[in-house]
């Protein structure tokens, strides 16, 4: 059934999406409260960061790539369409040149995952998140 499936996919990008902003929180600030944006640098609340593709569109190759996905505020994400220069810059700061290039590469795989795929992959990282959530504390 499509909305079992739709709901799925939103629930594991839910917890995927909490996942990487706190743990981004906790690697630029030491909190989960507190996080970095990614391309601007700029210290945000954790509930005003988002869950940024370095390769745009929601292909389901990168969809769910925890190198790929990085805190980005709202600004840089949507207004500034990811600022892709910036982003590329930290990727290739922080990764070998081969790890950025095969993410960028892969943009143009087809994965179809099952909803019974997107079932684990929820539970994953809801797991993730509420094991950071033990150590660090609910985000504020």
């Amino acid at each position: 059934m499509a909305s079992e499936y739709k709901r799925a996919k939103n629930r594991a990008w839910k917890w995927f999406s909490l996942y990487i902003r706190a743990r981004d929180c906790i690697k630029t600030t030491g909190s989960i409260s507190r996080g970095k944006c990614v391309t601007c640098g700029k210290e945000f609340n954790f509930k005003d960061l988002q869950a940024g593709h370095f390769v745009q569109g929601r292909n389901n190759a990168v969809l769910f790539n925890e190198i790929g996905v990085n805190a980005q505020c709202k600004s840089c994400n949507i207004w500034g369409r990811g600022r892709l220069d910036l982003y590329a810059k930290y990727m290739y700061d922080n990764y070998e040149k081969e790890v950025v290039d095969g993410l960028i590469s892969n943009k143009w795989s087809l994965v179809r995952f099952k909803e019974s795929d997107l079932n684990r992959i929820g539970d994953k990282y809801k797991k993730k998140f509420k094991e950071l959530v033990e150590k660090y504390g609910e985000p504020e």
